[in-house]
């Protein structure tokens, strides 16, 4: 815990947009381009919004597996806790969209596929949460910095759940890695959840990507923020003595 603290804390520090233009609600001065882009964010390209019902699915498959595999009553009220903070993530952002006078609703999948593999198994769903959950803990350290108030104000909150859910995946893991089977089975799903994460943070070529970063909505790049994404747990991952896979492996964004 004491590593990821260090790690919440350096991130904080590098996601500062005091120079940036602060916008509030229904700031006559926002301009046509930092709305379009806070709306293509929010509602096109983020998971967490209640108006999707494709989301509910998602969160209804999650708790199903997370549920059903969780080996023993603590790891059920753990599963239960980060479903009841996705939801209010859901609801948050829908409100978000709203304000920017935006109807959230919106009848699409979800577009990354680290969301549609199957968790088969209780040590899939401790992947889940130990990589793509942390993914979700980089974007929201971003919002921290985040250069439209609703979004700056609440950021602080939906950081820290993307920690708990983050820091509880990776504490399933080291557990399961004390016994050698499941050692052995915590690598073996590691080739299939590495690729997948890395991909999560989109391609590196994107030009909205830079977009967002000069209104400062994000404080880094998608290539900016996979390669410290793969810096700040390559060393997690190998303490725990596992081996990790090639970056480029399997990958389908680069």
């Amino acid at each position: 815990m004491a590593d990821d603290e260090k790690f919440e804390r350096k991130n904080r520090m590098n996601t500062d947009s005091s120079t940036l233009r602060m916008f509030k609600k229904d700031d006559p001065d926002m301009p046509p381009e930092f709305r379009e882009f806070m709306i293509k964010l929010l509602k096109y390209a983020h998971v967490e919004n209640n108006a999707n019902p494709h989301y509910k699915v998602l969160l209804a498959n999650i708790a199903h597996a997370g549920l059903s595999h969780a080996p023993d009553g603590r790891a059920m009220t753990i599963e239960a806790e980060i479903i009841k903070q996705e939801v209010n993530h859901g609801q948050i952002v829908a409100k978000i969209i709203e304000s920017l006078g935006e109807d959230p609703f919106i009848d699409k999948e979800i577009g990354q596929y680290a969301f549609r593999i199957p968790l088969e198994c209780w040590l899939d769903v401790a992947w889940f949460h130990a990589l793509i959950d942390r993914v979700g803990l980089y974007v929201g350290i971003e919002w921290m910095g985040s250069t439209y108030e609703p979004l700056a104000e609440v950021s602080d909150q939906l950081e820290k759940d993307e920690f708990f859910h983050a820091t509880a995946g990776m504490s399933f893991i080291k557990q399961a890695t004390k016994e050698p089977d499941g050692k052995k089975e915590v690598q073996d799903l590691l080739h299939k959840w590495w690729p997948a994460a890395l991909d999560m943070f989109g391609r590196s070529d994107s030009k909205n990507s830079d977009k967002y970063v000069k209104w400062g909505i994000k404080g880094k790049t998608n290539a900016e923020l996979r390669q410290q994404f793969i810096g700040d747990v390559v060393p997690l991952l190998e303490e725990i003595g596992l081996d990790v896979p090639d970056h480029l492996a399997n990958r389908r964004y680069l």
